[in-house]
């Protein structure tokens, strides 16, 4: 069976065999925009501007060309964001509606709310049960673990995130492909004021919860802003069959227009104003100092470094490192102790998320990845010495969040409560950790190895990080993706614990369900 990879480019070749068909191509011309070929990567895009060769993505763009610059009429931090979407769509025909919890009960296909049109997965992409409005904005709060390694990182990545969603779900003679792109158009262009000639549209196909789409990726100076997918697709094996109705599938992450229109480092600064502000008072680092020049020189860079989209890391960081003249390990050790801080703001943002959406850490299920990115918070505070309790982060969170989501600051009481019990569990885990990795030392010195999959067992099953080896003098080769992976066996282990039962029950003469 062919992978929903493959499946994917199979709908992106198609689409941009014959745009004309698939895109909204007559209103892009109308408002200036040229069909091109990136001259790197093959991909093609729109553009008004007559000298560009290569698309959006940071790999053929050479980074980030926003940071330090202003680069967009509006200057929004993350709660301005969706007040001001919200206000535009709203003004052109959407209702904006409250977002679902973070924790995906109705869909039996994901345990997380992994986008905004999974709140809407799969009953009413299917057209079996009306939306709650139509067309609808929503600011849906959402996690993914598929990126654990790339936080703090890139700059961009968060594994809990908020997806502003543009959606609309109609008969396919009914769905208005060129005002749903030029609503979208307009956001950038008024919402945000970016320069028309600063834009760029990829063609692209989007994948998920069973369904396919063409789709448009928006870019300016490397950073993706967000993506509007026409879904039109279901699976059935390695076939596509059309959907009874169109969907309009919009997803922006609500911390991008904040970071692009601030033209911060990262993007955590505009997303976690006070909380970053705390962190870094509480680790001492200030503005001023050679580890901050290191930082703001790597930054433009730093979207380089997803884990996902090099083969070799190393010579990443080595290139890197040449570019902004410094030895590899005093880059590493500069980013990576901020990335510690940075990762910790985003994994204490996402467990008040997923506690207050009735989210528990464990050792199994989607509970699996909350224990895991509590624990590596608590590694990066334990590794650095810092006096920081994840349930206070967790309240300055909850306090700067109070204008889009009150319910998190209502929730704190239970939030403190279920973490005081993981941080018991944590000590007790690290204590028992220590015998094993004397034990395991020992072993090194007599030429036993530590491979990859050693290293997983560990941490899935004993709790102890690589770090925690490296701190006992253990040499160990890490690769950059570690937790993605642990995560990935781990979930692939809970979904052959999973079986499909199919109940038939006798009901007698009870009579069918009334729907109220």
């Amino acid at each position: 069976m062919l992978s929903e990879k493959e499946m994917k480019l199979r709908v992106k070749e198609e689409a941009s065999a014959d745009p004309d068909r698939f895109f909204p191509t007559q209103k892009m011309r109308e408002i200036g925009l040229e069909r091109k070929r990136c001259v790197k990567c093959g991909t093609w895009f729109w553009s008004s501007d007559p000298e560009r060769e290569v698309c959006g993505e940071p790999a053929c763009e050479g980074g980030y060309s926003f940071i330090g610059k202003k680069n967009c009429e509006h200057k929004m931090d993350f709660i301005e964001v969706w007040k001001r979407f919200s206000d535009l769509m709203e003004r052109r025909g959407y209702t904006p509606i409250k977002r679902y919890p973070s924790i995906s009960r109705w869909n039996p296909t994901s345990e997380f709310t992994l986008a905004s049109i999974t709140d809407f997965q799969p009953y009413v992409v299917r057209g079996a049960v009306k939306p709650p409005a139509n067309p609808l904005v929503v600011p849906q709060t959402c996690m993914r673990f598929n990126d654990v390694d790339n936080v703090g990182i890139t700059g961009r990545h968060n594994t809990g995130f908020i997806m502003i969603g543009q959606h609309a779900f109609v008969p396919e003679e009914e769905f208005d492909q060129p005002r749903y792109f030029e609503d979208i158009h307009a956001w950038m262009i008024d919402g945000m004021g970016i320069p028309l000639k600063d834009i760029v549209y990829h063609e692209d196909a989007w994948a998920g919860g069973g369904n396919f789409g063409c789709s448009l990726e928006f870019f300016s100076k490397g950073l993706e802003i967000g993506n509007q997918v026409y879904t039109m697709y279901e699976r059935q094996g390695d076939e596509l069959s059309g959907l009874d109705i169109r969907v309009l599938d919009m997803g922006m992450g609500q911390e991008r227009p904040a970071w692009f229109s601030h033209g911060t480092p990262t993007s955590y600064e505009p997303n976690f104003p006070t909380v970053m502000e705390k962190l870094f008072s509480i680790a001492g680092i200030s503005s001023a100092g050679e580890e901050k020049k290191i930082l703001k020189d790597f930054l433009p860079y730093s979207g380089l470094l997803n884990m996902e989209e090099v083969d070799d890391i190393r010579d990443v960081w080595s290139e890197i490192a040449d570019n902004i003249g410094v030895e590899v390990r005093t880059l590493k050790e500069s980013v990576l102790r901020h990335a510690a801080l940075y990762s910790i703001a985003d994994h204490s943002r996402t467990l008040l998320f997923a506690l207050t959406d009735g989210g528990l850490p464990s050792n199994s299920g989607g509970g699996y990845n909350l224990r895991l990115i509590y624990r590596r918070a608590m590694d990066f505070i334990k590794r650095y010495g810092w006096d920081l309790d994840i349930s206070d982060v967790c309240e300055w969170h909850a306090d700067y969040l109070v204008p889009q989501y009150p319910e998190m600051r209502e929730s704190m009481v239970e939030v403190r409560e279920i973490l005081d019990h993981e941080m018991e569990k944590y000590i007790s885990t690290t204590e028992k950790a220590v015998s094993t990795v004397k034990r395991l030392r020992k072993d090194q010195e007599r030429g036993k190895r530590i491979g990859l999959e050693k290293l997983m067992v560990l941490y899935d099953s004993k709790g102890i990080s690589p770090d925690l080896l490296k701190d006992y003098g253990l040499e160990i080769d890490v690769p950059s993706d570690f937790y993605r992976r642990v995560s990935d066996m781990h979930e692939q282990e809970d979904q052959k614990a999973r079986t499909q039962r199919d109940f038939k029950l006798d009901l007698g003469d009870l009579p069918e369900t009334e729907i109220l």
